[in-house]
């Protein structure tokens, strides 16, 4: 048969060849990386998944709500479309019946007769409660380890609301940051180069979301998050970052890839402006959430402390000139949405952010520590061991003057609770500014499985936790040897905290620590 007559004999086959295609594509749907919520409202909740077809063309999928885990009282349904041009991610916002609000409800998705897990979540209580248990968490390597502490939130029926702080994944290549151990742990990163384009940080996204650990928690619970570094690069700003080179393009265009898969993975309410992802939440009059963003859109460059050594002193006077220059890091728009929507009717006002606030220098252990025991390039960090400068310019204490700014904002609050991600370690401090005014608490929380003090300075982790309590007014306790997660107790009267910590994220047998808890009173600093 020559082309022009399969081509003739395919028109009259044409009807039958879309009834066989449409056949074939009854059962080619699959819900690979499970389901997953998240922004609650007090009406509403998006509901997320992602449809893998055997095929290239958009298809349209079934969603539904329901008050019982059999589907038999359905609440809410309706058809949405998984696009090609979104990775065949999907997103709904479902609004809940009245009556339901703040309860547990079912959801799961369809195509034909192929379902998704069934997940459980819920909106914010409409009504004032009289607790409200939020866990947060930060910094999930996937080769560093097991997502151990995921599975313990998914398992504590307790939790209400689950944050992510940051660092949901991380960019680099299969040798890059913390690694070591990703091939015994069947955990080599994928792509196995550094994320760049759109696919690569598609493909990272549907790395992570494969962990059943995590593919837990979000069928278990409604997820608020907020990017940091790693989700574009290791210490991203709005135009650059120190791991982006100039032969991996435009960082403008690696953002965008960034942004993009982010927002299509993630089960997150997008604005017009993708990149302002500040978002505010509320729970009657018991506290108010706020979510920042000092990762992305109008954080400027900051200071590398490298600059100012010569040899292995650092230059103060020099670097403390600098660091007092006036640098933004959420930026005058979003400074000014914060000062629009605290109110002092809520008992709590909670600060959801990435890096840590409170002014921390690092203890005179440092200038003693062997440096045999250390990488060379972290040899000259020790020399400012005991000279009260600060040394993690990525944090706050890299924007002083903006800090202040937020201080004063947060002034006008009742009770401020900052909740921190990005160090890997355990923190509670006092927040003050510059005239000495207690301004909040701030609770650091460990990382879900990316290296702590511990793994790198091992038996002197112990020593180093008390110099930086000893050495800094602010640092009233850390931890650096376990990894897990937080969980907030909120009542009018208190708000307990819990660290919660697996015993190891190199195995999936491990013992959970839940003995480190702590009572924090309202508008009061922790002695």
């Amino acid at each position: 048969m020559n082309r022009r007559s399969f081509l003739k004999g395919l028109l009259f086959v044409s009807s039958i060849f879309t009834l066989k295609l449409k056949a074939s594509r009854k059962n080619n749907v699959s819900f690979n990386f499970g389901v997953a919520s998240g922004d609650p409202t007090n009406t509403n909740i998006i509901l997320w998944t992602k449809v893998s077809p055997t095929f290239n063309k958009d298809v349209t999928i079934k969603w539904q709500l329901s008050a019982d885990k059999n589907f038999k009282n359905i609440l809410n349904s309706g058809h949405v479309s998984a696009k090609y041009s979104n990775d065949f991610t999907v997103k709904v916002d479902v609004n809940v019946p009245n009556p339901f609000r703040g309860n547990k409800v079912f959801y799961r998705f369809l195509f034909n007769d192929t379902f998704s897990d069934t997940g459980i979540t819920n909106t914010l209580p409409q009504n004032e409660p009289d607790k409200y248990n939020i866990a947060f968490c930060s910094c999930s390597n996937h080769p560093a380890g097991y997502f151990n502490a995921y599975r313990e939130m998914a398992k504590n029926k307790d939790i209400d609301l689950v944050l992510h702080l940051g660092d949901y994944i991380y960019e680099y290549d299969k040798d890059g940051y913390a690694t070591e151990d990703s091939k015994r742990f069947d955990r080599v990163v994928d792509p196995k180069h550094e994320i760049v384009s759109l696919n690569d940080y598609r493909r990272r996204h549907a790395q992570y979301k494969s962990d059943l650990d995590l593919q837990e928690l979000h069928k278990s619970k409604p997820m608020i998050a907020v990017w940091d570094d790693h989700e574009f690069t290791n210490d991203s700003w709005k135009y650059g970052a120190e791991n982006h080179q100039n032969d991996e393009g435009f960082f403008q265009s690696r953002k965008a890839n960034a942004v993009k898969a982010y927002l299509e993975w993630m089960p997150i309410r997008e604005n017009k402006s993708k990149l302002k992802i500040w978002r505010k939440f509320e729970v009657g009059n018991l506290f108010q959430l706020l979510m920042l963003d000092t990762r992305s859109i109008y954080r400027d460059k900051q200071i590398n402390i490298e600059d100012y050594f010569d040899g292995n002193s650092i230059n103060k006077s020099k670097y403390k000139k600098d660091l007092s220059v006036d640098r933004k890091l959420i930026g005058l728009e979003q400074m000014l949405w914060i000062k629009n929507n605290l109110n002092k009717k809520f008992k709590w006002s909670i600060i959801g952010q990435q890096v840590l606030m409170a002014q921390v220098y690092l203890p005179t252990i440092f200038a003693n520590i062997n440096k045999k025991i250390l990488p060379d390039y972290l040899h000259k960090y020790l020399k400012i061991g005991g000279a009260n400068v600060p040394y993690n310019t990525d944090a706050w204490d890299g924007y002083p003057k903006e800090r202040e700014r937020l201080f004063k904002e947060l002034k006008k609050a009742n009770s401020v609770l900052v909740l921190t991600g990005d160090t890997h370690n355990s923190w509670l401090n006092n927040l003050y500014d510059k005239n000495n005014n207690f301004i909040g608490v701030e609770i650091g929380t460990p990382a879900i499985s990316s290296p702590n003090t511990i793994d790198t300075f091992g038996s002197l982790t112990d020593s180093i936790e008390k110099g930086f309590i000893k050495e800094n007014k602010n640092v009233k306790w850390t931890e650096g040897k376990h990894k897990g997660y937080t969980l907030l107790k909120i009542t009018k009267d208190k708000s307990e905290v819990s660290f919660v910590y697996v015993n190891t994220v190199k195995s999936k047998v491990y013992e959970v620590i839940d003995t480190n808890k702590f009572n924090v009173r309202p508008n009061t600093p922790i002695i």
